[in-house]
């Protein structure tokens, strides 16, 4: 027997929406996974009329729903999506960068397209090469070179196109791991600036957003199938190799998710509550950051040099000693 949708009544449900508890038809998933972000967006300001926006496109499903999203709650015009190619052997696909560029295109949106090799000098393999091959310590992982690059670059471009804003598809169960990260590392800091409502603390830095913060995604993912998107078969392959504490927190998280359905959305409701309280007293408001003494750009308080530098001095060290060692 055909299940009809809780909503409309009227099409076949697709989806189950399990913190609901509601049955919907694809056109009753997309009206409110965009009620959600529109709520999101008049709450905390995310986008005035007026901005110009950068779009981070990962090419990804989360990405895709954003995108079309934006197109229909902000003018296309003032939207300019931005996709960044990691060099990530097997993963990066130009197909899937070509369909990302025509969805653009389909919604009225600039596109401009770079990769990390270009901007920074070394992608993602790359770096993991010289960590690897160099037989000391595992420093840091694939996903916090490949983060901290991209953010670097989507920043670069809004401040050199002079864009207010930038937006990324980061969903519900991405903010929920990052509040639980930084809480299990005691950094009262960052978890105030992870707060819609955060200042912030550099010229240099454009303002992020995160309109899907509201939105599972699993919906993200049924949305993005019924809106037609072409999901990439490879999986990036650092997630299974080099698992980080983000893949553990996210597998605590899914398990907990299955046993009480409802329990992220109701952690960062919470959260929301209790940090909003806290920027609203403007703590940290007057905080201007340093300047990394290498690139010149915004680090973080009482340091001189920042991650992303950090990172490529270490791993320019290890590219030294292979040498040497040859």
């Amino acid at each position: 027997m055909e299940v009809v949708c809780s909503v409309c009544g009227v099409k076949r449900a697709s989806v189950y929406q399990r913190h609901s508890g509601l049955k919907l038809c694809g056109d009753c998933l997309y009206g409110d996974v965009k009620a959600r972000v529109l709520n999101q967006m008049s709450r905390y300001s995310m986008i005035l009329p007026w901005e110009r926006v950068l779009v981070g496109l990962s090419g990804g499903k989360d990405s895709f729903v954003l995108l079309n999203i934006l197109a229909e709650l902000h003018s296309p015009s003032r939207l300019v999506g931005l996709m960044i190619e990691e060099g990530i052997y097997g993963y990066n696909r130009d197909e899937v960068l070509e369909y990302m560029r025509s969805v653009c295109r389909d919604v009225g949106v600039e596109c401009i397209k770079t990769s990390l090799k270009r901007e920074l000098g070394y992608t993602v393999d790359d770096y993991m090469k010289h960590q690897l091959s160099s037989g000391r310590e595992y420093i840091a992982s694939a996903c916090t070179y490949c983060g901290i690059a991209r953010r670097r670059i989507l920043n670069s471009y809004a401040r050199m196109l002079g864009l207010d804003k930038v937006a990324t598809g980061h969903n519900l169960d991405d903010e929920v791991q990052t509040y639980v990260i930084n809480i299990m590392r005691g950094d009262f800091m960052r978890l105030l600036q992870l707060h819609p409502l955060s200042s912030v603390h550099s010229s240099k830095l454009v303002k992020r957003v995160k309109p899907l913060r509201m939105v599972y995604e699993y919906e993200t993912t049924m949305l993005a199938y019924t809106m037609g998107y072409r999901f990439q078969e490879a999986e990036c392959p650092y997630i299974s190799t080099r698992p980080t504490l983000r893949v553990k927190v996210r597998e605590m998280l899914i398990s907990l998710e299955m046993r009480r359905p409802g329990a992220q959305l109701r952690f960062l409701e919470f959260i929301d509550t209790v940090l909003g309280t806290a920027v609203g007293t403007g703590v940290f408001k007057s905080v201007e950051l340093p300047h990394c003494r290498q690139c010149g750009e915004p680090t973080s308080p009482n340091r001189d040099l920042c991650k992303f530098c950090e990172l490529i001095d270490r791993m320019k060290m290890a590219q030294w000693l292979e040498i040497s060692d040859q």
